[in-house]
């Protein structure tokens, strides 16, 4: 699925540009490292299976089961690794990625399994 620029970061080293985030946030994200990129990651894929799902019903899934190290995250971050994951074909998207209340993800196909 081709995104356009959107105002979501896919790391946490770069600033989420058109995005009215509170300092708070910008330091959360900051803090981030690739383990916890991954335990994000994972949470996103755990939520999934192969029936569509609406993104923002995930997202908010997520954020409130997340642990407190992640309380100042801001649901823009977690569109943001949904759109990573999509671009790695780890998951299917199905709409306008910039409208969480519609956009849908599933997990993607499973290939090469033996």
């Amino acid at each position: 699925m081709f995104f356009e620029k959107s105002p979501f970061d896919a790391t946490p080293d770069v600033a989420m540009e058109g995005g009215a985030l509170d300092q708070e946030a910008r330091d959360a994200i900051a803090r981030l490292g690739e383990h916890d990129l991954l335990k994000i990651d994972q949470a996103i894929l755990s939520s999934l299976g192969r029936e569509w799902k609406k993104a923002g019903f995930i997202t908010a899934g997520v954020m409130i089961a997340a642990p407190d190290e992640y309380e100042d995250l801001p649901e823009m971050f977690y569109a943001s690794r949904i759109r990573v994951l999509a671009e790695a074909s780890r998951i299917e998207t199905k709409g306008d990625a910039r409208a969480l209340k519609t956009f849908e993800i599933r997990l993607a196909p499973a290939t090469g399994v033996a």
